[in-house]
């Protein structure tokens, strides 16, 4: 240990050492980490609920109808864009980050290469769910929506809707709490809890069950992963692969979407699953995510960005 002039040894900080922590300084950085991802959900949810409550009254009472359809995704999307900003003025107000440090970076020609990667994934995996599994293993019925000026209407606004709703669950789950338990427990706890908290919020949606939250989960640890090993921590590509999922399954196909049931009149299609067979085949009534389609495609999406990242590990 050197002295100082004057006879007073120096500090830790001073010789540029890192500052050791007591136990109990640990435990209350600990909490205080908890407590703001349990901030940032409460806002979310409260900001989420409030705004869904007041647009389904407004609906109700201003605008008859638009409690189902087409508004009712496009009020889904302002609702969630709510909830998000909520989360944002969290991560800069109270945490005092950046959103680089979220992962919204990057040039944009980047940005938008990663969006429209993910977008292709997204399509790729819920096509192969419903072309491949309901089509061919399920022997669904297809039907087509015989007012395709509804349809389009529905098709242009659904995406309008599920281009902020995907991108504000990322933000929560993919971006505050996996980056406040990456810096703090690392890769492995961040991606756990984020995937698990992600699956838990889904609980109390209709026809949850076992497979459902095996499933969220899954969809939980493939983006985590899907964003840091293959966008280097940036959640364009995530975004994109939530979006085109929600939309393609509710909108395009038809199908619940979680459990949220859709209205043939405001879909494309309207694919009629086998319901005779197992609830894992074709869902039980939560639609794509309920199946072991689904199950298999997160688990092939997880393995493929593990390899591609093992054969590149400098990307």
């Amino acid at each position: 240990m050197m002295a100082r002039a004057g006879g007073r040894a120096e500090t830790p900080a001073e010789r540029g050492e890192p500052r050791t922590f007591s136990a109990e300084e640990r435990l209350l950085r600990d909490l205080l980490i908890v407590v703001r991802i349990l901030a940032a959900l409460f806002a979310y949810l409260g900001v989420l609920s409030g705004l869904a409550i007041a647009l389904f009254l407004l609906g109700a009472f201003v605008v008859p109808g638009a409690r189902e359809g087409p508004l009712a995704l496009l009020g889904l999307g302002v609702a969630e864009g709510g909830a998000m900003a909520a989360v944002l003025l969290i991560w800069h107000k109270i945490d005092r980050q950046r959103l680089a440090a979220l992962g919204l970076a990057g040039p944009r020609p980047r940005a938008r290469r990663q969006w429209l990667r993910g977008a292709a994934i997204g399509g790729l995996m819920m096509g192969v769910v419903v072309l491949g599994w309901y089509t061919l293993v399920d022997g669904a019925t297809w039907s087509t929506n015989p007012d395709a000026g509804r349809a389009t209407i529905a098709l242009v606004v659904g995406l309008v809707g599920f281009v902020v709703q995907g991108p504000s669950e990322e933000v929560l789950f993919r971006g505050y709490i996996l980056e406040n338990v990456r810096r703090r427990w690392g890769v492995a706890w961040a991606i756990g809890v984020s995937a698990l908290a992600f699956a838990v919020m889904h609980a109390f949606n209709a026809s949850f069950g076992l497979l459902p939250f095996v499933n969220l989960v899954l969809f939980g640890v493939a983006t985590a992963v899907y964003k840091l090993r293959v966008d280097g921590g940036q959640l364009w590509g995530v975004f994109a692969i939530h979006t085109v999922w929600n939309w393609l399954q509710q909108v395009v196909f038809g199908l619940p979407n979680s459990g949220n049931a859709s209205v043939s009149a405001n879909t494309l299609f309207s694919v009629q699953p086998n319901m005779a067979l197992p609830d894992a085949m074709w869902g039980g009534g939560f639609g794509p995510e309920g199946t072991l389609a689904t199950t298999l495609v997160l688990i092939g999406l997880i393995a493929a960005v593990t390899r591609l990242q093992r054969a590149t590990p400098a990307r």
